[in-house]
């Protein structure tokens, strides 16, 4: 039998965690089809340029070492490689275009989720996808300006407390910096959802971010932590296969250091374990995205009561109907 989750309503720390996971092993396979689906060209672009960035980078590992020991600088020469140049470039460019069809696919499905049916308008989704992804890109730089100007004013801050209350200005400057960083991730972070669950503007989103968050911050700094706490548990299991290779070559290579003298060939094990590792991060991110929505609807409940209200309103309308 279909679960059906009932998306507009309060839920706590543990009940957003353990229903995480459930809406993931329940929509998993729906979400992934979609994903695939609409970004067949970009994510085969996306996964073959992370391929040859990765082998390319090897490479230069190998060279690195080779030229350590005693190899002629020449060999060093890949750095400039207007190949690998072209690689980063276009992995840059893949990752700037899959990225936000990616967050809209999932949160997509979200919105084009019937709570009492448990079906999912898939043409609706891909809609959303197309009418959502210049405003996530426009988001994402808005958001990115804002980084850099409080980086800046941070380091002009920064600059005048060291020279007026020495090192435990510094101390209780950086203190407060990171406070305000970790406050601004989670902020920035559940703007995404506020911005394209309710069709407003980027401005309105950010100022509108703020209101959710007001008494719930803790709870939602909550939420983001365990969560993050638990998909670093499961990214290190996925990630162990090309880090004990890594770990065992370096050290092979370290022993060996006569056969790191060659042209600096890429690894093509270390390519393919790292393919692996990228798509277990990305599917990773699909649980985190789905805590972050049922973290949405909870505050958004929290502070309007729409769910409960929606929920009256329909019991209201049957019992108006059982009249009739």
């Amino acid at each position: 039998m279909k679960k059906i989750f009932q998306l507009r309503k309060q839920r706590g720390l543990d009940a957003i965690i353990e229903d995480s996971f459930k809406f993931f092993k329940a929509h998993a396979k729906p979400i992934l089809k979609i994903i695939w689906e609409q970004n067949r060209i970009i994510l085969t672009g996306l996964v073959l340029s992370y391929f040859l960035y990765v082998y390319f980078y090897f490479g230069m590992l190998n060279q690195l070492f080779s030229f350590r020991n005693g190899v002629p600088s020449q060999n060093v020469e890949m750095f400039s490689s207007p190949y690998f140049s072209l690689v980063m470039l276009s992995l840059f460019i893949f990752s700037l275009i899959f990225t936000p069809r990616f967050f809209g696919a999932i949160v997509g499905y979200f919105r084009a989720y019937n709570e009492e049916t448990g079906e999912v308008d898939i043409e609706q989704v891909k809609e959303l996808v197309r009418n959502k992804f210049w405003g996530l890109i426009g988001l994402t730089l808005v958001i990115g300006i804002i980084a850099v100007l409080i980086m800046i004013g941070t380091s002009l801050i920064l600059a005048g407390v060291t020279s007026i209350l020495g090192d435990w200005g510094v101390f209780l400057f950086l203190v407060m910096f990171f406070s305000f960083m970790i406050y601004g991730i989670l902020y920035f972070s559940l703007t995404y959802y506020v911005y394209f669950f309710e069709d407003i503007g980027i401005a309105e989103a950010i100022f509108k971010t703020k209101t959710y968050l007001k008494g719930r911050f803790w709870f939602s700094f909550g939420v983001l932590f365990i969560m993050g706490l638990i998909i670093a548990l499961i990214s290190s299991a996925v990630n162990a296969p090309v880090t004990i290779y890594i770990f065992i070559k370096m050290f092979w290579m370290v022993k060996n250091p006569e056969v790191t003298q060659y042209s600096g060939q890429g690894d093509f094990i270390v390519a393919i374990f790292s393919i692996i590792s990228y798509l277990g991060q990305m599917i990773l991110r699909i649980l985190m995205i789905i805590a972050m929505t049922f973290l949405y609807f909870s505050l958004k409940e929290y502070h309007t009561g729409e769910g409960l209200i929606q929920k009256i309103n329909q019991i209201g309308r049957k019992e108006d109907a059982e009249h009739i």
